[in-house]
């Protein structure tokens, strides 16, 4: 007979007060048996929230890691596999679980019925090796501070995240895939084995990306408020002062998949964590939390002029798609001056009309008008104002285009 599993989270996180009470109650719902959360480089209350958790859950533990800041800058970047090779090193030597996990804040382990444990999802494996476990990215577009939703909605990715037994033979950590010994691969949800696709790198191959019983809903946009927020959090080895890893707003496309949790359980499962804070009386840490992210959404807008400048591919590609007007209002202001000092440049209104569409199509639409008038006859230009004015008129939106 199998023996019930015992199952760790280990987690890194940076200025997410506003958003560890809900996941760590999440978690701890679906039978997870320990949580261990280290906070570095941390602004905000988390250390308050923390605290306040683990006085009533004692296996919800956290410590600094600041110390990796006294290491070279190579090792300073590496911190999330640093602290990973750590956390598994220590629980290996202490022999009190099976399996671990490693999560990241805005990552929320869902089994589809939304009411098996991950004990249970253990023990109806074949093999109790490594699992992959595939990311449904969510839109951005929830109210800010939202919980969990019903309906979640999102992109099915071909990432994700792998949980390991303690014991597993590994050669080195990765974002997505570790490195095992011989060349093993993880398993899928489905029992099939996880096979590569050559890019990106750690992904899955497209014949076996698909909705399963249980993934893991990736918020990493959750609202827009938030996600300009977090874009200032900033990131180790960033020449700028906003997170170069995103890639803007999702937009829907083939991949993207619908779940609907069941209403009882979900109702349960939200009343659950109404008590959970209410056991916990955090409601005044809460609100501070949420004042720290949205103070951060006012200086990531108030601060991005320079980088705009300096970097305008990389602050092009993480705002894409965000419509905030004080957002687009600063892109335009940039863009009109680089038009300023080449008016005449027809590839270059080109170019600049293909960033506007993704923020502000009236943009986009000025931009063409203008080089139409240099180019009276132009028919890439006529075409591209014909796909705008047809876009106009339907009202497409910048995130779902």
């Amino acid at each position: 007979m199998q023996s019930v599993p015992k199952v760790k989270i280990v987690a890194i996180a940076k200025d997410e007060a506003a958003y560890l009470p809900e996941w760590i109650h999440h978690h701890l719902h679906f039978g997870f048996d320990a949580i261990e959360i280290y906070i570095n480089r941390c602004t905000d209350n988390s250390v308050e929230v923390l605290s306040t958790i683990n006085a009533k859950f004692p296996n919800v533990t956290w410590q600094s890691a600041d110390w990796i800041d006294w290491c070279p800058k190579e090792a300073k970047n590496q911190i999330q596999f640093i602290v990973y090779a750590k956390a598994l090193s220590e629980i290996k030597e202490q022999g009190l679980y099976s399996h671990i996990l490693f999560l990241d804040i805005d990552e929320f382990w869902i089994p589809q019925n939304f009411s098996t444990t991950i004990q249970a999802f253990i023990l109806s494996l074949s093999d109790v090796g490594p699992v992959f476990f595939e990311w449904v990215n969510d839109f951005g577009n929830l109210p800010p501070f939202s919980d969990l939703p019903v309906y979640i909605e999102g992109n099915l990715s071909p990432l994700g995240k792998t949980m390991l037994p303690v014991n597993v033979d590994l050669i080195e950590f990765r974002h997505h895939l570790p490195l095992l010994k011989d060349g093993v691969l993880p398993k899928l949800v489905n029992g099939e084995s996880f096979l590569c696709r050559n890019r990106p790198v750690q992904a899955l191959d497209a014949r076996l990306n698909s909705l399963k019983h249980a993934f893991i809903y990736h918020r990493a946009h959750r609202s827009q408020l938030e996600y300009i927020s977090l874009l200032y959090r900033g990131r180790p080895g960033n020449e700028f002062n906003y997170k170069n890893n995103r890639t803007g707003l999702a937009k829907r496309t083939l991949q993207t998949v619908c779940v609907q949790l069941p209403h009882h359980i979900y109702s349960d499962y939200s009343f659950a964590f109404a008590k959970f804070l209410q056991n916990l009386s955090i409601k005044g840490e809460l609100r501070k939390a949420r004042n720290f992210v949205k103070a951060r959404y006012v200086a990531s807008i108030e601060n991005m002029d320079q980088d705009i400048a300096s970097h305008y591919k990389d602050m092009m590609k993480i705002f894409c798609r965000v419509d905030v007007p004080e957002v687009v209002e600063k892109f335009r202001k940039h863009r009109e001056r680089v038009l300023s000092l080449d008016p005449q440049n027809i590839p270059l209104m080109r170019d600049l009309a293909r960033d506007a569409e993704k923020q502000d199509i009236n943009e986009a639409i000025e931009i063409l008008e203008k080089a139409l008038k240099i180019r009276p006859k132009g028919p890439l230009i006529k075409a591209r104002l014909a796909e705008y004015y047809a876009r106009l008129a339907t009202h497409i939106s910048p995130v779902s285009s």
